[in-house]
C-alpha cells in the first residue's frame, strides 16, 4: 500500500480555500501512485467547535464542502472533520473513494449497534465504543484519534495491521508524544507499534487553532520499531511511504530516530503559535515593554524569531535602574528591533502607578503601529504572584510556560546568538512563600521547586498528600497550593495565553466561595487504606457470622451490596481510576507507560528521580 500524508496548514472554517488546496494535494499524490491520501484532523473544521447558535450553519457549510470535495479529489482520501455532539467536539474520518463518502467511525458504531443482539466478539463486550476496521489496497486500517483509541486497538481484538493516528492534541511541553515525529524515541508510539503489531502512521495538523499549536511532524512507524518516513516540523509537506503489512523487516532505508530536543521543539511551537495568532488577529506587528528583566527579554527574542525584527516594537520602561536600563537597551540593539524610550511616569513614590502609566504608553504604541500588545507574564507568576496593576497585553505568549522554562529558554536562545544580556537573565523573581528558602541552595533551584509543585498539581493532577510524600516541605507545598486557589479569580483578568501544556491554570480554578481546601493526610486516612479497612471489616464479620444468619443491613458490619460497592471502589482505585498515595498515583498507564491526566489523557509523564520534569534538564 502506498500511503500519502498531506501535512497541510489551514484556517479553520475557510472551506473553499482549503478544499481547493486539498484537491491540489490529491493530484500530486495521484501522480505518485498513492493508494490513500490522509489529511490531518484540523484541516477543515479546526480543533475547537463553534458556539451552539452557529452550529447548524457551520455543519451545513462543512457538509457542502465535503460534498464538493468528492468531485475534485484525484485519489482515495481520508478526510477528517470535527463535529459538535452535545457540545463535545467529536472527531470523524470520511473515506472518499470514487465519489462515495463513508464516515468510518460512525459506521463502526452503527455496525456495533446492529450486531448488539448477536453473539459479540470479546472486544465488543469489553470496549465502551467500536473503532473502525477497514480493508483498502491490501491493508486493514484502523483509525485512532486519541491515546485511548490507540490503547483500545491494543487491548481489544481488532484485526488491523495499519493504524492511522489522526492526532487531536496540540503541542504540549509536558507530553513528548504530542510532538509526533521528532520525539519518537521518547514517546508512546514505539510501544504502540510493538503492542498492536501494526504500522503506526501519525498524521499531524499544522498551525495554530484556538491558541493550540500543532507542529506537523507526521511519521510512519513499522511494527518492529523502525521509522519508515517522517515529515518536517513547522512546515507543509506531502509525505509518501510504501507500507507492507506482510513485511517483518528490516526496512531497506530506515530513518534514525531523532534525539528529542524539548527546548527547541517548544521554542518552535511558540514561534509558530505567536506568528499565526497575530495573523489571525489581523496584525503583523507587536508591541512589548522592555524592562531589562528575564520575562520581557525572552518575549522580545520570541517575537523577533516569530515575526522578524522589523515587526517588533519595544517600549523601554521608564525609571529603570542603570543596570536594567542598560540591559533593556542592549537587548533591543542585539535584536535590532524598533526601540523607544518611555517618558518618565508621574506618581513618584507609587511604583504601581508608574507601572500602570507605562502600560498605558504600551497600549498607545500598539495602536500607533497597528499591532498586538504583548504581556510578559508567565505561568508561575499567574499562579503565585497575582495581578500587578494594569496589563495592556492582549496576548501572553508565555502565559502557559513556567518560569523555570522561561529561564531555560533564555540560555537556549543565547546558544544560537547571545542576544539576551547576562543581567536580564539573572533578573527574575522567586515567589515569596513560607519555607521556600529551605527548598533549594540557589534562586534557580528554589524556583524549580515551586514550579515542580505547580506542575504536580496542575498537569500531573497529584493531590497535596502525594506531592508532600514525594518531595517533603509540607509548609511550602501547602502555601503554594493555597496561593493558587486564592488567585483563581484574579487570573480571569489575565490576557489569553498560547497553550503549551496539557492543562491550563484556568482548569484548576476553585469555585468562588469554596471554604474547603485539602490537607496532607497520613497514609491510614487515604482512600486506599480506608477502603481496605472497610473490606477487612466486612470480610471478618462475614466469616464470623453463621451462613444462614449473616449480619443484616444496619446491624454490625456492611450489607452485602455496600460491601461489594466498596470492593469495587477499591479495585478501581488500585487499577488506577483514583489517585492514591505513594508518590506515583494516577490512572493506569496504557501501552506507552504514561499515566493519564491533563487535556491529552495519557500525555504527561510523572516526575522521576529528578526535581524538575519540564522540557529542559536539571542542568
Amino acid at each position: 500500500m502506498r500511503l500519502g500524508i498531506a501535512q497541510l496548514g489551514s484556517l479553520a472554517g475557510d472551506f473553499a480555500t482549503t478544499a481547493d488546496r486539498m484537491a491540489a494535494y490529491s493530484r500530486r499524490a495521484a501522480d505518485q501512485g498513492v493508494d490513500l491520501l490522509v489529511f490531518p484532523m484540523n484541516v477543515l473544521s479546526g480543533a475547537a467547535g463553534v458556539p451552539y447558535v452557529d452550529r447548524e450553519g457551520f455543519l451545513l457549510d462543512l457538509a457542502e464542502a465535503l460534498s464538493g470535495l468528492t468531485e475534485h479529489l484525484a485519489c482515495p482520501c481520508l478526510v477528517p472533520a470535527t463535529a459538535d455532539v452535545d457540545g463535545t467536539p467529536t472527531p470523524e474520518a470520511m473515506l472518499v473513494v470514487d465519489g462515495d463518502v463513508r464516515p468510518l467511525r460512525l459506521s463502526a458504531f452503527l455496525e456495533d449497534v446492529v450486531a448488539a443482539g448477536e453473539p459479540a466478539p470479546a472486544r465488543r463486550a469489553a470496549s465502551s465504543r467500536a473503532l473502525p476496521e477497514v480493508e483498502l489496497a491490501g491493508a486493514r486500517l484502523g483509525i485512532a484519534c486519541s491515546y485511548d483509541d490507540l490503547d483500545d486497538y491494543d487491548e481489544y481484538d481488532y484485526d488491523v495491521n495499519v493504524i492511522l493516528y489522526l492526532s487531536t492534541y496540540g503541542f504540549s511541553m509536558d507530553d513528548a508524544s504530542s510532538a509526533l515525529g521528532p520525539a519518537l524515541a521518547d514517546s508512546r508510539f514505539l510501544a504502540d507499534a510493538r503492542a498492536t503489531g501494526a504500522w503506526i502512521c501519525g498524521v499531524g495538523s499544522l498551525g495554530c487553532y484556538d491558541a493550540e499549536t500543532f507542529t506537523g511532524s507526521s511519521f510512519v512507524l513499522a511494527p518492529w520499531g523502525e521509522v519508515a518516513a517522517q515529515a518536517p516540523a513547522l512546515e507543509e509537506a506531502l509525505l509518501v511511504c510504501d507500507v507492507d503489512p506482510a513485511s517483518e523487516g528490516p526496512l531497506p532505508h530506515a530513518l534514525t530516530p531523532e534525539v528529542f530536543d524539548r527546548g527547541a521543539a517548544s521554542w518552535g511551537a511558540l514561534t509558530l503559535g505567536l506568528g499565526q495568532t497575530c495573523s489571525q488577529l489581523g496584525a503583523s506587528d507587536v508591541a512589548l515593554l522592555a524592562d531589562g528583566r528575564l520575562g520581557s527579554s525572552v518575549l522580545a527574542a520570541l517575537a523577533t524569531d516569530a515575526l522578524g525584527p522589523t515587526h517588533v516594537h519595544a517600549l523601554i520602561a521608564p525609571d529603570l535602574g542603570p543596570v536594567a536600563l542598560a540591559a533593556a537597551r542592549d537587548l533591543c540593539r542585539n535584536l535590532r528591533v524598533d526601540a523607544r524610550e518611555c517618558p518618565s511616569a508621574p506618581g513618584e513614590g507609587d511604583p504601581l502607578l508608574r507601572a500602570d502609566v507605562a502600560q498605558a504608553h504600551l497600549a498607545a504604541l500598539a495602536r500607533e503601529v497597528g499591532g498586538v500588545a504583548l504581556s510578559s507574564r508567565d505561568k508561575t507568576g499567574l499562579a503565585l504572584e497575582g495581578p500587578r496593576g494594569l496589563d495592556a497585553g492582549a496576548l501572553a505568549p508565555l502565559g502557559d510556560v513556567y518560569r523555570s522554562d522561561v529561564l531555560a529558554f533564555a540560555h537556549m536562545r543565547n546558544t544560537v546568538s547571545p542576544v539576551i544580556p547576562a543581567a536580564a537573565r539573572m533578573a527574575y523573581d522567586v515567589p515569596d512563600l513560607p519555607g521556600l528558602a529551605a527548598c533549594g541552595h540557589s534562586s534557580e533551584t528554589r524556583l524549580e521547586f515551586a514550579d515542580y509543585v505547580l506542575a504536580s498539581y496542575v498537569e500531573w493532577e497529584l493531590p497535596v498528600s502525594d506531592i508532600v510524600e514525594a518531595r517533603g516541605h509540607e509548609e511550602t507545598v501547602c502555601a503554594i497550593l493555597a496561593r493558587v486557589r486564592a488567585l483563581s479569580w484574579a487570573r480571569r483578568a489575565a490576557p489569553p495565553a498560547l497553550m503549551m501544556s496539557s492543562k491550563l491554570l484556568d482548569e484548576v480554578r476553585s469555585p468562588l466561595g469554596l471554604a474547603w481546601s485539602d490537607r496532607v493526610r497520613p497514609h491510614e486516612e487515604r482512600l486506599e487504606a480506608t477502603l481496605a479497612a472497610f473490606d477487612r471489616e466486612g470480610s471478618d464479620e462475614k466469616r464470623q457470622a453463621p451462613p444462614a444468619q449473616a449480619a443484616p443491613a444496619g446491624q454490625g458490619g456492611l450489607p452485602q451490596d455496600a460491601h461489594e460497592l466498596l470492593g469495587l471502589l477499591r479495585d478501581v482505585s488500585l487499577g488506577g481510576g483514583l489517585s492514591l498515595g505513594g508518590g506515583e498515583p494516577g490512572p493506569q498507564a496504557g501501552a506507552s507507560g504514561q499515566d493519564a491526566s491533563g487535556r491529552h489523557g495519557s500525555g504527561p509523564s510523572r516526575p522521576g528521580g529528578g526535581l524538575w520534569n519540564g522540557p529542559f534538564s536539571e542542568n
